[in-house]
């Protein structure tokens, strides 16, 4: 059986830019392969940032956004991957950065141990089925509300080895 990790954003970055008007540019519902052709593909955003901001190569806040040099790994593994361009604007610093939002493939795998709160798609304590991971290495949890971006053992690994910043990988239970 394989392991796999959760992709986020380091929960101990507190410097990191914010967006502004997220929701009002991009709906969530777009964000899925089958309606990824209603975003646009180049989405400009605002930011709020300090001077001393630390643009950090994952950033799962407002939108799950991959730095330009993730994005060259992701494409490696999941070559199947839409990917929308948005650069990141801080005009008060007059500066940009580009990222991008990734439209995985979304699995439905959650095992009937995982723990749901709420409506049941924010999910409290995830478990994945193994039997329903095969050849998948990077996906995103369909039943999750917001965006739970899953990547197996090898593109973990590969993801360490590059010492990117601002990346927090989380071991998934998987039965």
């Amino acid at each position: 059986m394989k392991d796999y990790f959760v992709l986020k954003q380091d929960e101990r970055l507190t410097d990191a830019p914010e967006l502004l008007d997220a929701r009002k540019q991009v709906n969530s519902r777009d964000i899925h392969l089958t309606s990824a052709h209603k975003l646009a593909d180049t989405m400009f955003f605002k930011v709020k940032a300090e001077k001393e901001s630390n643009f950090p190569d994952v950033m799962d806040r407002q939108l799950y956004l991959i730095s330009e040099r993730l994005k060259r790994l992701v494409e490696l593994y999941a070559p199947d991957t839409i990917f929308k361009l948005t650069p990141l604007i801080d005009m008060a610093h007059r500066r940009q950065h580009n990222y991008y939002l990734p439209i995985f493939e979304e699995v439905s795998a959650l095992s009937p141990n995982s723990e749901l709160a709420g409506d049941g798609r924010v999910i409290r304590k995830l478990v994945l089925q193994g039997d329903q991971l095969t050849g998948k290495r990077i996906f995103k949890i369909k039943e999750s509300e917001k965006p739970l971006i899953v990547v197996r053992l090898d593109v973990a690994e590969s993801i360490l080895r590059r010492d990117f910043e601002g990346v927090q990988l989380v071991r998934v239970q998987v039965e």
